[in-house]
């Protein structure tokens, strides 16, 4: 299960360090962030979680903060708040 756990973290990051897309992590706006592919939005929260928290998060971790995050940019007035401010 470990195993498994770090080999998608591994993906993630690989995936934004190869992604076109500039990954700004927590001062990445709503719009910006809802506009993202999924796999962009992943790396995005990857860098907030350890902007945040120092270190490297699950992949867990990552899906479920991205799940929160659409949640809370969902509303037309987040549009320019920093996914960062958001919890």
């Amino acid at each position: 299960m470990k195993r498994t756990v770090a080999a998608a973290a591994c993906l993630v990051m690989l995936v934004a360090g190869c992604s076109g897309a500039s990954n700004s992590g927590g001062s990445t706006s709503c719009a910006d962030f809802l506009a993202m592919r999924t796999d962009n939005q992943d790396a995005t929260v990857a860098k907030l979680l350890k902007e945040r928290n120092g270190r490297n998060s699950s992949t867990g971790e990552v899906v479920d903060t991205r799940a929160s995050l659409v949640a809370s940019c969902g509303p037309g007035d987040k549009k320019d708040t920093e996914i960062g401010d958001l919890g």
